[in-house]
């Protein structure tokens, strides 16, 4: 057949027919397991309500609200939780047939090269036609089939749109761009998301989702970080009572603008007036802009890594810290009268309700020991100490490979794995302990393992029945103190897929309790630096 008025070379999807496989929303408890999924069709995954992270194979990306990811046959996703919200989102797995001279092919490799590029544009559009779908999904007849069938298609018409055409809701962005270059000139005046959504031409809802995603804020916290930020001038260079300053800046209520001035920079207006020169302004790992105590003397640290501290010479009140995963007592954290909290956390509630208390600083345990100690340098005027430390370190390191290499094959593989929330089994990335064995000269990580080190992932949940997919040459064992994990810890010794390991028939596996050898903080990663020579020479020699 002749095709009329077409350009053969710049067509693609029009080789293909589509058929619908199956429809399903999702809630994820925080709490929930969520092991990695294996599609052996095409599909969408649809985020649509809370915060994470998606990782399929070696990429990361974000978990928001109306972002849209197509995942091809072959790959695996796992979803993880960013805070204590559940996640919804939508599956929808599909077939496509390649059109060929006389018949039909079932396609495989992917569709759609470029996943980012759905997310450039608004959601509401095929957001409608998503509801639709769910209307008929459950078809009796081949007429309401039929019905269902034409509904997918003009999802599939949305997607393909979306994803071939080129800028894309133009209108409502350079609407959006508008409304913040508005707040940014006059955030003096009485604003409210319904007028800055009417400013854009777009409703309330889909305006605040597309603000979130181009400034990372919502709408009215942008507004009083502006205004905020407008507020420390004035702050800085006269005493003009607050309720004059917060009527300069937008803010009809004195109040509400010491409330939220102490929320943004972690003081109250006339503490950060009266400070302004005694202290550092630094940038935690959460973007707040924080003054803190040039040389604080009462410090709490709240997190997995107070050693990264103790290194550089920073003490705690009563010397003690606070794992990570210990309810914080906020009645307690004001008897002891800090000058400065560090909390290993994304909570911004807790990181509101402790910064009322003191100035307080977002850390994260989860970025490499090379960042977090250079940080912390920063932050306490302590760079130099911090270089001179991670320099000692590293070389201390390569010295330690250089002498186990007469014990350890070049390629052989090891594998750290640890029961934690419960019978819940991770394999670890790149922290704690993993990191250091994952040294050019040392062990090198298992395929799986790679994939989620390349994704930044510092651990991955598997399932029992997977250990033979992430175990190395080389296993180590983390024990765990709390009792359920402990126990399922136990269970997985005594399984007969934990006993076909190669690693176990050949006695390479090292039992480790925990606490003592599964911390990535710069103590303890000093202390191993003589503890793993012990280990792997007592056990391979």
């Amino acid at each position: 057949m002749k095709t009329l008025g077409v350009n053969q070379d710049e067509l693609f999807f029009s080789a293909f027919m589509f058929r619908l496989h199956h429809l399903e929303q999702r809630i994820e408890p925080s709490s929930q397991i969520m092991l990695e999924a294996q599609c052996d069709k095409h599909a969408f995954l649809i985020c649509e309500e809370g915060e994470g992270h998606l990782y399929i194979g070696q990429e990361h990306w974000p978990f928001t609200a109306g972002c849209i990811y197509p995942i091809s046959p072959g790959e695996a996703y796992q979803l993880e939780h960013r805070n204590s919200n559940h996640l919804t989102y939508t599956v929808m797995t599909y077939d496509a047939f390649q059109v060929l001279p006389g018949h039909l092919k079932w396609y495989s490799p992917p569709l759609f090269q470029q996943r980012a590029q759905f997310n450039d544009a608004t959601y509401e559009p095929v957001s409608g036609e998503l509801v639709e779908l769910f209307a008929s999904r459950n078809y009796k007849n081949d007429a309401e089939y039929c019905h269902l069938n034409v509904r997918f298609q003009r999802w599939m018409e949305r997607i393909i749109t979306r994803y071939t055409s080129k800028g894309t809701d133009t209108n409502s962005e350079s609407g959006l761009i508008r409304t913040i270059q508005y707040i940014d000139e006059c955030y003096r005046d009485e604003i409210t998301v319904h007028k800055l959504a009417n400013m854009a031409g777009v409703r309330p809802k889909l305006y605040t989702t597309m603000f979130k995603k181009r400034t990372g804020l919502k709408p009215l916290d942008y507004i009083n970080h502006v205004r905020i930020q407008h507020a420390k001038e004035w702050l800085r260079k006269t005493d003009e009572p607050l309720r004059d300053i917060a009527s300069r800046v937008g803010f009809k209520d004195e109040y509400y603008f010491s409330r939220r001035f102490r929320q943004i920079t972690g003081l109250s207006p006339r503490q950060y007036g009266r400070s302004i020169r005694q202290q550092t302004l630094v940038q935690d790992w959460l973007g707040h802009d924080v003054r803190i105590p040039a040389n604080p003397e009462r410090v709490i640290y709240y997190g997995d890594t107070a050693g990264d501290l103790r290194v550089l010479g920073i003490h705690f009140i009563e010397d003690e810290s606070y794992n990570a995963g210990t309810p914080i007592n906020v009645e307690k954290t004001i008897r002891l009268k800090p000058d400065l909290i560090i909390i290993d956390s994304e909570d911004e509630y807790l990181y509101e309700q402790l910064s009322r208390i003191a100035p307080t600083l977002a850390y994260n345990s989860h970025a490499s020991l090379h960042e977090r100690l250079t940080r912390v340098g920063e932050w306490f005027g302590r760079k130099k100490q911090a270089e001179r430390w991670l320099s000692s370190y590293e070389e201390r390191t390569l010295q330690m490979w250089e002498k186990l290499g007469k014990l350890i094959d070049l390629g052989e593989t090891a594998s750290v794995l640890t029961y934690h929330r419960g019978a819940r089994l991770f394999v670890m990335g790149n922290i704690g302990l993993a990191p250091l064995l994952y040294h050019p000269f040392g062990f090198r990580p298992v395929h799986k393992v790679q994939e989620a080190l390349a994704a930044g992932r510092a651990y991955k949940e598997i399932s029992a029945d997977a250990v033979q997919e992430y175990a190395g040459d080389h296993l180590f064992l983390m024990l765990p103190q709390e009792p359920n994990a402990r126990k399922a810890t136990e269970k997985l010794i005594r399984s007969p897929a934990w006993r076909a390991l190669t690693a176990v028939e050949l006695g390479r596996v090292y039992p480790l309790e925990e606490l003592a050898w599964n911390s990535g903080d710069a103590q303890i990663c000093d202390q191993l630096l003589e503890r793993l020579p012990e280990l792997l020479v007592s056990n391979l020699s």
